[in-house]
């Protein structure tokens, strides 16, 4: 008798919903046995959940349910022990969180397949809550740019693939079921071809006067100024949208360029003030709808985070090519912000593991989060999101561990957790570290770039060399009580104690290990 898999049946839950842990189980005979969870608050036990069972011959599937606390947002560990009369036969864990709306920590997928007749909707939606995604973005589910819903219910898009709204709808609900939101994609200034010759008026042009265009007789780009003919035409069309189909709000985007260009009579467009205004008067209209636009190669950003979208997405490009770039974009947004969580968009193949593992440790270190996973459990790794990857076991291993330890862990490094900390911290060369403080705990991040000559996420580089013993002084803003760590490169993501020396304004430890990332979380003491 053996665990094949154990996880939670939603990507995120409501306060006071209803949590259901789903359990795999596979017996060579039938057999009687305990599953018992146990579900624990940083390095606090929450509650024990014990299930007798008698289990069939072969694979089975039990559901185990435990009320939601109110408190959001939060983050909790899970642990399933498969018990006979002997002990513990086999153990597993995963995460879940409560979250007050998806966009307090939002776990961003896609998907990209909306052929008619699909029948595996409800699979795809389900494996996906293995990762613990919140959101989906609906990529290129539209009949046309320019004319969003179709005339009938099978369609063709513009680049020949057969569609069905029904699978749109399918998806939709699905998504609703398993705690995800569902976003559809939208782009501000693009249409066809046939609706920008017949609205020349509504383009944008350069500084020669020529109407500018995406790709070789495939889009023109529409004048998105606030008020203007277009404007209004994609607002009205995406207020249909959500008339006729559940989604949550607009994932709206653009293409980088231009950025500068001039409407039908020669006068300047400001582009970065048009996306905002777009995004603002979504939310005139339709004050519930989430909403966001992506900075593409972090532009416009201060015209974006002074929107009022419900969080940052931010497509990364060259040149911002070091590691050190994610960390300053991530940083710099929520800082523009106010504060408010950052999806990164960094397209990487599947066989680059270290780069991945790293770009990740970087991102969520800083708060933020990336968009890599969807469709069939496939990589994100391309702008052109239908040529996803499948990923290799060890990347599937990796994200599986990532994800659960940043949704078991967001109340010290997610968007949520306090804010960046000004600590001096003295470690290892080739360490890139940074610190949260929140709620009586500062966090230490700490990621290895040790033996890598060039750290670069655009160049496939070799895995960091493995660190053991690793000293750490960090100055504290009072005494420290007590310190635990954790490491998403572990099989065991549980909280460790480690000891500590606490200094006139610091704090010194020996961390015992890091591969790629690991975090200390040093409980501040509260009379100090």
């Amino acid at each position: 008798m053996r665990l094949i898999d154990f996880f939670p049946s939603c990507g995120a839950f409501a306060p006071d919903q209803r949590v259901g842990f789903i359990v795999e189980v596979e017996s060579a005979s039938p057999a009687a046995a305990t599953l018992r969870i146990s579900i624990t608050y940083l390095t606090t036990p929450v509650a024990t959940l014990n299930r007798p069972t008698r289990f069939a011959r072969g694979g089975q599937r039990i559901v185990i349910e435990w009320q939601a606390p109110s408190r959001a947002p939060r983050g909790y560990g899970a642990k399933v022990e498969l018990l006979n009369e002997s002990g513990v036969v086999d153990s597993a864990s995963s995460a879940f969180d409560v979250l007050p709306h998806w966009t307090a920590f939002p776990r961003y997928g896609f998907l990209t397949d909306f052929s008619p007749g699909r029948a595996n909707i409800d699979e795809t939606i389900a494996s996906l809550s293995r990762f613990h995604l919140n959101g989906l973005q609906f990529y290129d589910w539209q009949y046309r740019h320019d004319s969003l819903l179709p005339p009938e219910t099978d369609y063709v898009d513009p680049l020949g693939r057969p569609l069905s709204l029904e699978t749109v709808r399918g998806f939709i609900t699905a998504a609703h079921t398993q705690g995800m939101a569902a976003m559809p994609y939208v782009a501000v200034y693009a249409a066809s071809v046939d609706y920008w010759r017949a609205h020349s008026q509504e383009a944008l042009y350069d500084t020669y006067g020529h109407a500018l265009s995406f790709g070789e007789n495939f889009l023109g780009l529409m004048n998105p100024a606030p008020g203007g003919r277009w404007a209004r035409h994609l607002l009205d069309e995406c207020g249909r949208v959500l008339a006729s189909l559940s989604f949550d709000g607009l994932h709206v985007d653009q293409y980088g360029d231009p950025k500068t260009a001039f409407d039908a009579v020669g006068q300047p467009v400001d582009l970065p003030a048009a996306f905002a205004g777009f995004v603002n008067a979504h939310k005139t209209s339709h004050p519930t709808s989430t909403v966001i636009f992506n900075a593409v190669g972090n532009w416009p950003i201060e015209a974006l985070a002074a929107s009022p979208q419900d969080f940052a997405y931010i497509e990364i490009w060259p040149p911002a090519t070091r590691y050190q770039d994610v960390a300053r974009i991530v940083t710099e947004a929520r800082v523009l912000s106010g504060g408010k969580p950052v999806v990164i968009a960094l397209y990487l193949p599947a066989e680059r593991l270290a780069n991945i593992c790293l770009a990740d440790a970087i991102i969520f270190s800083c708060g933020g989060t990336r968009i890599e996973l969807g469709e069939r459990e496939r990589l994100l790794a391309g702008a052109y999101f239908p040529k996803h990857q499948p990923l290799t076991p060890d990347l599937k291993t990796a994200l599986r561990r990532h994800y659960d330890f940043v949704v078991r862990y967001g109340d010290l490094i997610g968007p949520a957790a306090g804010h960046a900390f000004d600590c001096e911290i003295e470690t290892l060369e080739g360490l890139w570290s940074t610190a949260r403080i929140s709620e009586g705990w500062l966090t230490v991040c700490l990621v290895n770039m040790t033996g890598l000559s060039e750290p670069r996420w655009d160049v496939a580089h070799p895995a960091p060399a493995r660190l053991a013993d690793i000293p750490v002084r960090a100055t504290t803003p009072g005494r420290v009580r007590e310190a635990w760590w954790a490491s998403p490169d572990l099989e065991r993501i549980d909280l460790s104690p480690v000891s500590i020396q606490n200094e006139s304004g610091a704090v010194s430890l020996t961390l015992p290990r890091l591969d790629y990332w690991a975090f200390v979380a040093l409980r501040l003491d509260s009379e100090s």
